[in-house]
């Protein structure tokens, strides 16, 4: 099991950063990743690396809470090759996704926008066209 040290804001107080650990593990074919907040367990499981940490992400927005790694970023997306890794690309419109655009999903970010699964997928799209 891996675990990864994480910066969380409630999205109602954005000055108010908090640590949470969380846990990755892998069993079969599948992802499983979880944390708590506040005596709240969150988890997800399933087969794509990326599109379980997405689930969990979107746990989180539901509650309230975003989570400050590249994963949350807007232009983050993932190869299918990448797909049992902590790795993703980070994009930019008009440009092809090259090797130094490489980093972990779990990697600190400084950002004050959380979108959901459900942007970043439309932006992945937008990002398809635009190359």
């Amino acid at each position: 099991m891996d675990e990864y040290q994480c910066v969380i804001v409630d999205l109602a107080y954005y000055n108010n950063p908090k640590n949470i650990i969380v846990y990755v593990s892998e069993t079969n074919e599948d992802f499983t990743i979880e944390t708590n907040i506040d005596g709240i367990e969150i988890k997800s499981v399933g087969y794509g690396y990326f599109e379980v940490y997405q689930e969990l992400r979107d746990k989180m927005l539901d509650l309230g809470y975003g989570l400050k790694c590249n994963g949350s970023r807007i232009n983050a997306v993932q190869s299918n090759m990448m797909g049992t890794s902590d790795k993703i690309y980070l994009v930019e419109m008009g440009k092809p996704a090259l090797n130094k655009d490489i980093v972990s999903i779990w990697d600190y970010a400084e950002i004050n926008e959380f979108p959901n699964t459900e942007e970043q997928l439309k932006f992945a799209n937008r990002w398809l066209d635009s190359r």
